[in-house]
């Protein structure tokens, strides 16, 4: 949903790859005879490593493919066989085994984490790890670096892009990075020297030591062996305590809020255990639970003034989820100011349910009456990738504009959506809490794994991820209001599409019409869904996922392609059931139009003849503009509008723009300059300029006399603006 789908320009390239992978999988099953030494993978790496830290790349185009979908490994490590790198067939995931392989070179990052491992007969392969995190979150050295051992599942042996072969693995629970006293570590890599002191207290101080110097994971794999070792009831909830805190550091609340013991914090609660427990539940959504945590804190260490002060935040939180007010001012502020715009707000689920529907699966439904204007939700984003489009890629805070390929599903696009999938693997991965939600969204054919778990472990499909991002995403703004303010001034094109994305589970619930009865906004990560038409209870909400322009039926057919659908609301079964010479004459209208207000000097004469054409383009539609809006016709009635009110020509102001509503499916009456109070029977489609068209007919109301009528045009004014903009607060810098 407004994304950037370049499918068309790039489909040279997709059939380039495609055509590269059924030559790879004719060599399915084969043990390559010319595969390299280990001196020429080890020496070839090292000099494209060393020369790649020579070169300006931020100018070159990043792609990412996702290759032909496979499932992770399920099974447990006990009924896994011990392969070599020799065993290996091409093309081939081997089922039911695994590899152990010790990396021989530093790591190089691009799509993925490169090394050249070697396995126990001295064999070297080069190895690519996906779907890791960022540098800038954690240095692909401390992922794998030389010594590193990993433990390699099932592993999926391939021809690589440059011919040569190597190993891929997407999906993270399928490596597994193996301790030094590992049972299954070769003799011949265990270390010469043992350490001696191997106590709960020593290692508890060498993980203080890594935390010192913000090695976190390095701390979390120390307090973890000090775990192992014996140790007192009153150390070990100590080392617990501190491993918690590098679980927070690494984003892992889950792991962090079982480590501080809640619920249960005993009979003498410890107040670090307990402002740990509140933050990992503040990060994880459950604001409820945090303010019951802070409570029992301030109540059991009242001399500690930092809970009173956190204690409100998550009270804020609270408030925010349960009634739905917001201080939008201050998100606005918060939007401009942050990069990347991700906002400390919670998500508010309003007078909305998802039920099944008669025909589209399931959808959203408001739950009591609602009026236009309504808000519906505010939810907080599951994942966001931001691209700061002025900023160039050097900006930490900013998803790369990459090309993503996927040549099995035949589809390309241009965005953040490799890092959106990225941030959604690690997300699900860490917090294995809130996968439920996520996983539950559609997801189109693909059959993901049968189990979420393996030796304890969780599991990941990150085949499955990518279906379900590819069905939900919806591209974003910084802000709705930005984009209609620069719409409003035209002070750039109007931006149907977005390189930055995200993903919202209740919005990706609504259901597409053209003839939508919702609108989306955004402030940051933030989306906000407000009603943009009365709604009875138990109707269901609908949003466009492209915004229909009129101006082809079979363009609107293939941008609404890849969701697998083909809209059957009366606009597209009007435009179907049209004849095609009418479909192709009102193009031609329309450009005869824009030459004609393209002309220099709008003399009547020509005023005359844009009445004239709209008279023709109006004559071209049959069904009722209530029951199919007229979409080619309202920008240029507003247009003409505009001309009325440049010419201070009250009465056809007024007319023209009330035209402009018709057109939209509004039913309007005392649009004109009689008693008849000016009152919206019904509300139509709410493009962004419809807020320009009731202030030229407030102004007009007011130019006559009309004042209660010129209220209520400034009132449907601001409803407009709220709902294009998820909010009303900045209507009067806006247009004041």
């Amino acid at each position: 949903m407004e994304i950037y789908n370049v499918t068309d320009e790039y489909t040279d390239l997709l059939h380039r790859q495609k055509k590269t992978l059924r030559e790879a999988q004719k060599r399915q099953g084969q043990r390559p005879r010319d595969r390299k030494s280990r001196e020429h993978t080890y020496t070839k790496f090292m000099v494209a490593l060393m020369s790649s830290g020579n070169r300006e790349q931020n100018h070159m185009l990043h792609s990412s493919f996702i290759p032909p979908a496979y499932l992770p490994c399920t099974t447990s490590m006990t009924e896994l066989k011990h392969v070599a790198i020799k065993d290996l067939q091409l093309e081939t995931h081997h089922r039911g085994t695994y590899l152990l392989l010790r990396a021989i070179t530093p790591p190089s990052r691009m799509t993925a984490i490169m090394v050249v491992m070697e396995d126990e007969n001295g064999d070297a392969i080069m190895l690519q790890l996906y779907q890791q995190e960022d540098e800038g979150k954690r240095a692909a050295a401390d992922i794998v670096s030389v010594g590193t051992i990993l433990l390699v599942k099932e592993p999926y042996f391939k021809v690589m892009g440059d011919g040569e072969y190597g190993l891929r693995v997407d999906h993270l629970s399928d490596v597994v990075h193996l301790k030094k006293d590992d049972a299954r570590m070769p003799t011949a890599w265990q270390p010469r020297l043992i350490e001696i002191e191997r106590s709960a207290e020593s290692l508890k101080i060498k993980g203080n030591l890594s935390m010192a110097e913000s090695r976190y994971w390095d701390a979390i794999t120390e307090y973890s062996d000090a775990l192992r070792q014996p140790t007192t009831a009153s150390l070990f909830e100590i080392i617990k305590r501190n491993r918690s805190l590098a679980f927070l550091k690494t984003k892992q609340f889950d792991a962090a809020l079982s480590d501080t013991g809640f619920p249960d914090f005993n009979l003498n609660p410890n107040e670090k255990a307990m402002f740990r427990a509140a933050e990992a539940l503040y990060n994880l959504e459950r604001f409820s639970e945090c303010c019951q945590v802070l409570e029992l804190l301030r109540s059991n260490f009242p001399h500690n003034s930092q809970v009173a002060v956190i204690l409100d935040l998550a009270q804020s939180r609270s408030l925010e989820q349960e009634t739905g007010v917001y201080n939008f001012k201050k998100l606005q502020a918060q939007a401009k100011k942050l990069r990347p715009p991700h906002l400390d707000h919670a998500t508010y689920i309003g007078p909305v349910e998802i039920r099944d529907t008669e025909s589209r699966g399931r959808g959203l439904f408001v739950t009591k009456d609602v009026k236009a204007g309504d808000l519906l939700l505010c939810e907080k984003a599951f994942s966001h990738a931001f691209v700061n489009e002025g900023s160039g890629d050097g900006d930490a805070s900013s998803s790369k504009i990459r090309l993503l390929l996927k040549p099995e599903t035949d589809q390309a696009f241009m965005g953040a959506q490799p890092d959106l999938l990225k941030l959604t693997v690690q997300k699900l991965y860490r917090n294995p809490s809130v996968a439920p939600a996520f996983i539950a969204l559609y997801h189109g054919s693909y059959q993901g794994a049968n189990t979420s778990t393996a030796d304890g472990e969780p599991i990941v499909d990150t085949f499955l991820v990518d279906r379900i991002i590819s069905f939900n995403v919806f591209g974003c703004p910084v802000s709705s209001l930005a984009s209609h303010t620069q719409s409003r001034d035209q002070s750039r094109p109007e931006q149907k599409a977005h390189h930055s994305c995200g993903i919202w589970v209740h919005a990706s619930y609504i259901n597409h019409s053209c003839t939508s009865n919702a609108r989306r906004a955004f402030i940051g990560n933030m989306m906000i869904v407000r009603a943009s038409r009365d709604m009875e209870a138990g109707t269901e909400v609908t949003f466009w996922y492209q915004c229909p322009d009129g101006n082809s039926a079979k363009d609107l057919v293939k941008q609404l392609k890849p969701w697998g659908f083909v809209c059957a609301c009366t606009i597209c079964q009007d435009a179907r059931a049209t004849d095609a010479v009418v479909l192709r004459n009102r193009p031609k209208l329309i450009e005869e139009l824009k030459g004609v207000f393209n002309s220099s000097a709008l003399r009547r004469v020509e005023v005359e003849k844009i009445e004239r054409l709209l008279a023709t383009l109006n004559q071209t539609y049959t069904q009722p503009a209530q029951d199919v809006p007229r979409l080619l016709l309202w920008d240029p009635q507003l247009a003409l509008a505009r001309i009325y009110v440049g010419q201070n020509k009250t009465g056809k102001a007024m007319e023209s723009a009330a035209k402009v509503l018709i057109s939209l499916g509004f039913v309007v009456v005392g649009a004109d300059p009689s008693h008849t109070r000016f009152v919206i029977v019904r509300w139509g489609l709410v493009m962004d300029y419809l807020v320009e068209t009731f202030l030229h007919m407030r102004n007009a109301f007011t130019a006559l006399g009309l004042r209660e009528d010129s209220e209520r045009a400034e009132e449907y004014a601001r409803t407009t603006y709220r709902i294009i903009v998820g909010e009303d607060t900045s209507f009067d810098a806006t247009y004041g």
